[in-house]
């Protein structure tokens, strides 16, 4: 049986004039998902109603969003989580989502503008690491090096499961029983929309890729203030460069492009101006190459590879050249 909870009962919960039996109630129904959007309005409206005190901002976002990261599970970089512990973990934070209701009415009144920060929750890797998130909907993303995710803080809404990334990351979606669509959205102008599927997307200053394993996604852009969208089948690369122009491949390996997870690279005819660009952005290395000719030498092959310096060690000796220190930065030069 379904309990009902109503406005006033509500409100007299906020303001601590509940019985126990009544805080268990609307305790229990505020944990209900299809509780959650008349939850939040019905708080809005106390607290534009109920105005109590004015707490410094800064410092009140602050303390709360202390309070959200610590009652999200936490990930750890080079090492997957099991599902057993997720789901405990999510239980613990439901068992205290009311405290956090409770901070958001400090909050809510002058907070408007951090919206963002108080509804996602942020996952980042540093330089040289990746790991491993499991989503609520069973849904996995391996996220590589130097890259951020962003994901619903309380969960995905009604109409889709959406999340942001920049940087580079796998996906393994989970498909839902209604069908509900997985967005993964790098900007304004690109999105990655799917159903159930595993691909792949790299969404850096360079440009943007997304390659698919297996299901099928569709492409949304916008060029020249046009919106275009575009399917994409098992083994196609699709990359979007600076200009907005795309491109489509077909019949590629894409398992060859998420193999950083166990630490390997894979190159095929690579350019050595795209390692010193990679080596960049997943180890916050800065390499600089003699000359255009080094540049455009191009290498092929299977690296096993823990940080920068094995990686380089390994190229400069295939193609015989060397190394050489300059502070924090890289020279590569012929021998």
């Amino acid at each position: 049986m379904k309990t009902l909870i109503s406005r006033y009962s509500l409100f007299e919960y906020l303001a601590g004039r509940a019985n126990p039996l009544e805080k268990q109630l609307i305790e229990d129904w505020i944990m209900q998902k299809e509780n959650s959007e008349q939850f939040h309005q019905w708080l809005m409206e106390y607290e534009i109603s109920h105005p109590q005190f004015a707490p410094e901002q800064d410092t009140a976002l602050e303390n709360l969003l202390n309070r959200l990261n610590e009652d999200l599970p936490e990930q750890e970089e080079k090492e997957s989580p099991a599902p057993a512990q997720l789901k405990s973990s999510f239980q613990s934070f439901g068992n205290r989502f009311w405290l956090i209701a409770a901070s958001v009415i400090l909050v809510v009144g002058c907070c408007l503008w951090f919206r963002d920060d108080i509804q996602y929750k942020t996952y980042q890797t540093g330089y040289g690491k990746t790991t491993d998130i499991y989503l609520e909907d069973g849904s996995k993303v391996a996220l590589n090096s130097n890259s951020k995710l962003k994901i619903p803080r309380f969960g995905f809404d009604r109409a889709l499961r959406q999340v942001m990334l920049e940087g580079e990351a796998e996906f393994s979606v989970s498909h839902t029983v209604d069908s509900k669509k997985f967005i993964v959205k790098t900007s304004d102008k690109f999105k990655v929309e799917v159903l159930g599927t595993t691909f792949s997307v790299y969404a850096r200053p360079r440009g943007t890729k997304v390659s698919l394993t297996s299901g099928s996604v569709r492409i949304d852009y916008s060029r020249d203030e046009q919106h275009k969208n575009l399917m994409m089948v098992p083994g196609d690369l699709v990359t979007l460069d600076k200009a907005g122009e795309v491109q489509v491949a077909r019949k590629q390996d894409t398992k060859t492009f998420a193999t950083w997870k166990e630490q390997r690279y894979v190159f095929n005819a690579t350019s050595m101006q795209e390692i010193a660009a990679l080596l960049e952005e997943n180890f916050g290395q800065k390499v600089t190459l003699a000359d255009s000719a080094i540049a455009q030498r191009t290498i092929t092959g299977n690296f096993k590879t823990r940080n920068a310096e094995e990686l380089l060690r390994t190229i400069s000796e295939v193609l015989d050249m060397k190394i050489e220190r300059n502070g924090s930065t890289i020279s590569l030069m012929n021998n």
